[in-house]
């Protein structure tokens, strides 16, 4: 699963890891500022997300949506069950992922993400994963609207490479930058063609190190929660 993370990246540098693809955000998002480094990030709160408005791929756009999907026909957003995280083997046939399996696809840029190992009954560790060659990570994700027109995401998550068979059963779905258009294009509504992209990385793409426990903490968000710990078992 995927349920902290963090992103420090400008829309240039996004920009930059598209274009050797084809792809390009438009001039609106590129002269943004921001988004501002985060290195905490829990559901429930605004993040950056990458969508495709028009009905053809062109130029794509970024937004801030809140990291918890609301599906378009629900009357209210509910905390039941929890909508930050959708299983990519499953998605297509949920009612509150399939039509955005179909319709509205997203990429969430991120430069890391957090997860914890158990080590006993009472203990959990944290760690920090990034790819191994300092890229962002591209995370497959889906949106909605709402009634009261608020977007939100979630992220959509699969079985765990190597590496992160280590620390979980899950892993976000991460894209390659050649895989965004295919992912990303409005013209393509076969879900299960969307779904075959959802694997977990291959092996080596990414790199695991032991952080603080203050992680933890969402409340806590500082750049100190991303270096490697020292002191904890």
């Amino acid at each position: 699963m995927c349920g902290r993370y963090t992103y420090r990246f400008t829309w240039s540098q996004i920009h930059e890891q598209l274009s050797g693809c084809g792809l390009a955000l438009d001039e609106a998002t590129l002269a943004m500022t921001g988004p501002a480094a985060r290195f905490n990030v829990a559901p429930t709160t605004d993040v950056p997300v990458i969508v495709a408005r028009s009905k053809t791929l062109g130029s794509l756009s970024a937004a801030m949506m809140r990291w918890w999907l609301v599906p378009h026909w629900a009357q209210e957003a509910s905390t039941k069950y929890p909508m930050f995280n959708a299983r990519s083997a499953t998605a297509a046939t949920k009612p509150a992922f399939r039509g955005p399996m179909k319709y509205r696809r997203c990429v969430l840029p991120a430069s890391g993400f957090y997860e914890w190992k158990k080590i006993d009954d009472k203990t959990k560790q944290p760690h920090y994963i990034t790819r191994a060659d300092g890229e962002t990570l591209l995370l497959a994700g889906l949106w909605d609207c709402g009634r009261d027109e608020l977007e939100t995401c979630t992220i959509l998550t699969t079985t765990p490479n190597a590496e992160m068979s280590t620390l979980h059963h899950r892993m976000p779905c991460i894209l390659e930058a050649s895989e965004v258009g295919a992912w990303m294009d409005p013209t393509q509504q076969d879900s299960k063609l969307a779904s075959d992209m959802l694997r977990p990385a291959p092996d080596g793409v990414l790199e695991i190190h032991r952080v603080s426990r203050r992680v933890g903490n969402a409340r806590v968000d500082e750049p100190s929660l991303i270096e490697p710990a020292s002191d904890e078992p």
